[in-house]
């Protein structure tokens, strides 16, 4: 067996079996690559097609005159090797047009034209053709209307002059469509039984003397409007009104920093409020001075009120129990006052008795005396009487 690996054939042979296989390896890559190339050259150059819609322009003497009558868009199908196809498709790197600077007014029948496709495309446009009319342009300048329906705002609500940004709109085309023209509105899209203010961007349109849409372009196309929608109001003084209570030995004191509410209702509702509003301040438990937050009780009818709550600094005045004690030692005093003065009354009242008395039995002794003095005389004057009878 070592005898036969030291022959030199056969090294040869497997030299040549070793250069074979490496000769069929290389060759299969080969193969693949070349199959793969061919590939994506075939489908390079795979012809394909594509529907597009592209807006319509126009090479005219703009400042000059005006073109009517040609649609927006139009469609165009190009045909081609499907790179070509789908680069064009994605770059949108060509125009369809008509050329009318040639053109004079009146109407014409112009073809649809192209240019920016590469060469190796095929395009069809439909339609082929179309018919213009051109007129001499005219320009001018209008304010804009805001349009809606009153019906639309609740019954009571109010509006103000609607704000308009811009307020004024460029009316270009036809002189004889400009001409035409009597005003620019906006036309407000209000909601049924609107409470609340509008604001929208609205598209403007412009509308002959018969109110009918006009043909003619208009820049801006939209304005920003707000138009507000508010209730009618008015100022109504305040009056603090402590509200029943339990408690019925104190008194109490209301003060607010707020006099008056402004109130927001229909006009038939604020014609018949009354110059005040009452609002009742709840004074249960509270024995010292506080400030509390009172909400303002809307009347019948009554939207809103601003403010809608108010503080109120509360303050006990007076306990009607110390005001009764007050009162009964006021009166004792009084009672006691009237009893001194009844006292001395009574007791002049007997000095002058006693002195009335004393007086009287001094004329009644005096009396007596000269009685006795009187009749002593009448004695001593009887016997020489009898004497002088003798």
């Amino acid at each position: 067996m070592k005898d036969f690996f030291n022959r030199p054939w056969v090294y040869r042979v497997l030299s040549l079996g070793l250069a074979v296989l490496l000769f069929v390896y290389v060759t299969s890559q080969n193969l693949g690559s070349t199959r793969s190339s061919q590939s994506t050259e075939q489908t390079a150059v795979a012809n394909t097609k594509e529907t597009l819609n592209e807006n319509l322009q126009v090479d005219a003497d703009l400042d000059t005159y005006y073109v009517t009558g040609y649609p927006k868009k139009v469609s165009i199908t190009i045909a081609g090797p499907n790179a070509n196809v789908v680069a064009a498709k994605n770059t949108r790197n060509f125009r369809v047009y008509i050329d009318v600077r040639h053109l004079k007014v009146g109407t014409h029948t112009v073809r649809i034209k192209q240019s920016g496709l590469n060469k190796s495309l095929s395009y069809v446009i439909k339609p082929a053709t179309v018919k213009v009319t051109i007129s001499t342009r005219a320009d001018k300048t209008f304010p804009i209307q805001a349009n809606y329906k009153s019906s639309k705002i609740t019954d009571g609500y109010l509006t103000d002059t609607p704000e308009i940004s811009p307020s004024t709109v460029r009316v270009s085309g036809a002189k004889s469509e400009v001409a035409r023209v009597k005003q620019v509105v906006a036309n407000l899209n209000l909601s049924n039984n609107t409470t609340e203010s509008f604001e929208q961007e609205v598209l403007l349109e412009a509308l002959d003397k018969n109110g009918n849409a006009v043909d003619v372009l208009l820049t801006p196309q939209t304005a920003h409007v707000e138009l507000p929608v508010y209730l009618p109001s008015k100022k109504i003084k305040l009056d603090l009104t402590p509200s029943a209570s339990s408690d019925d030995t104190k008194k109490y004191s209301l003060t607010s920093s707020v006099n008056s509410v402004t109130v927001y209702a229909p006009q038939a509702v604020l014609d018949r409020l009354d110059k005040t509003l009452t609002v009742p301040v709840d004074v249960k438990g509270i024995s010292n001075n506080t400030q509390k937050t009172v909400k303002i009780v809307k009347p019948d009818g009554v939207v809103s009120t601003n403010p809608a709550s108010i503080a109120v600094n509360v303050q006990v005045v007076q306990s009607n129990a110390e005001s009764s004690s007050s009162s009964s030692s006021s009166a004792s005093q009084s009672s006691e006052t009237s009893s001194s003065t009844s006292t001395n009354v009574s007791s002049n009242q007997s000095s002058d008795s006693t002195s009335a008395s004393s007086s009287e039995s001094d004329d009644e002794t005096t009396s007596s005396s000269r009685s006795s003095s009187s009749s002593s005389t009448s004695n001593s004057t009887s016997p020489a009487t009898s004497d002088d009878s003798e």
